[in-house]
């Protein structure tokens, strides 16, 4: 059995003198009923069948406020989006001056985080164009610190408006909340619009079509150009049939999961982490379906971010680096 010891220091260089392992690993996730919630809970269940020693507890948290969470140890681990990591990273854009420099990734795209905006098919305004220019608008967005909430923020800003003037000059209804709260008002008929970030397949937007029918915001090109020269998202589609009822593919925006981590855990302790994930790499997509995309042998590749010497240590051994 492995000897369980409490991690004071991290050693940079590749070989260890001891086992250090974390007693307790608190892993942020995203929101209450979203991707990222279910796949930090199905890969922890990974990560302790063969480290029991390991105390993982994931908590609800979201892309713009993990990299911090991270970077100042309050969790270990924590979800990240790949632009966002950068940022964080570098104290660009959004992070402006501040550098995350404790913040370090054991692997990218975990999964892509596909851009949902969800209406209902009876639904007056189908494009971001009619829709930010409409009038008595109800949309649930999804709360602030989320990477969702921040692209809502880039695309308001895009169209050269705001939250206080779709509120006090178009009538908007703008209500924030988790993934489950939102599916529950839309259901209810409390909001007819939904923004978040989800995985394929986002199984609270499956919820919410077997109540509701939904459809998409359409992306347009002119929308498209102006979020990649502005902040950097890419044109993404979600492909039809990804859920029922939607007989076209919706045009939209994407970014990558990165998994990170902070510098200050044990070399030892993200060895058997990123171990325990990429020897058991084909169950990831039993988890969630958008997981089936990740790939160990290429999971260092264009890191937003330095790559912990743990995860590094194991990569070189398989010959991935």
């Amino acid at each position: 059995m492995k000897t369980l010891t409490k991690v004071i220091t991290m050693s940079s260089c590749l070989c260890f003198s001891g086992l250090a392992l974390s007693e307790t690993i608190e892993w942020t996730s995203g929101q209450l009923g979203g991707g990222w919630y279910s796949m930090s809970s199905g890969l922890a269940n990974i990560i302790k069948k063969e480290n029991p020693e390991f105390n993982i507890k994931v908590v609800p948290g979201g892309g713009t406020a993990n990299p911090t969470k991270v970077n100042r140890g309050r969790s270990q681990l924590g979800w990240g989006l790949d632009t966002f990591t950068f940022q964080a990273y570098t104290g660009t854009v959004l992070f402006d001056g501040k550098k995350h420099e404790d913040l370090r990734t054991i692997g990218m795209s975990f999964s892509d985080v596909y851009t949902h905006f969800i209406r209902a098919k009876d639904a007056k305004y189908n494009t971001i164009e009619d829709v930010l220019s409409g009038e008595d608008v109800k949309i649930g967005v999804i709360q602030r610190g989320s990477s969702g909430e921040q692209a809502f923020r880039w695309i308001l800003e895009a169209n050269n408006t705001d939250y206080d003037t779709l509120r006090d000059k178009q009538g908007f209804k703008i209500n924030h909340g988790s993934f489950s709260e939102l599916s529950s008002q839309y259901k209810d008929g409390q909001v007819d619009y939904v923004f978040g970030n989800l995985g394929l397949p986002g199984s609270v937007v499956i919820e919410m079509n077997q109540s509701r029918p939904v459809g998409f915001v359409d992306f347009s090109i002119e929308q498209l150009s102006k979020l990649y020269s502005n902040y950097g998202f890419l044109d993404a589609r979600i492909p039809s049939g990804t859920y029922s009822n939607v007989s076209q593919d919706a045009t939209t925006i994407k970014m990558s999961t990165t998994l990170m981590v902070s510098s200050k855990v044990s070399d030892e302790t993200v060895y058997q982490i990123t171990k325990s994930i990429c020897e058991d790499q084909s169950s990831l997509s039993t988890i969630h379906n958008s997981m089936s995309v990740f790939d160990c042998k290429t999971a260092m590749t264009s890191a937003p971010a330095p790559i912990h010497p743990g995860a590094i240590k194991y990569y070189s051994e398989q010959g991935y680096m």
